[in-house]
């Protein structure tokens, strides 16, 4: 699979809450961290669709505004998975 990412000097558009961005940002980073276990997080394989909702959870979206950003597919798929374990 050939996936295309943004490249570095592609404009983003700015979060309004900057600040909340961030700090929700380096909490995933920690979380993903502890559950690596030592492993640089560099060479640990995840999920991209779990990933995407722990990003939208942690800014605190809604499940309406889940949905509405990851899709409804992925938004079931990625909580259905969650709560499995």
């Amino acid at each position: 699979m050939d996936l295309q990412f943004v490249n570095r000097r592609t404009r983003l558009a700015v979060p309004l809450d900057r600040t909340k961005a961030k700090n929700a940002l380096a909490t995933i980073r920690r979380e993903w961290e502890v559950a690596a276990e030592g492993v640089s997080l560099i060479d640990i394989s995840a999920s991209v669709g779990l990933l995407l909702l722990d990003v939208a959870t942690k800014l605190g979206m809604t499940p309406e505004e889940q949905k509405a950003v990851l899709g409804t597919r992925l938004y079931q798929e990625a909580l259905k998975k969650t709560q499995q374990s």
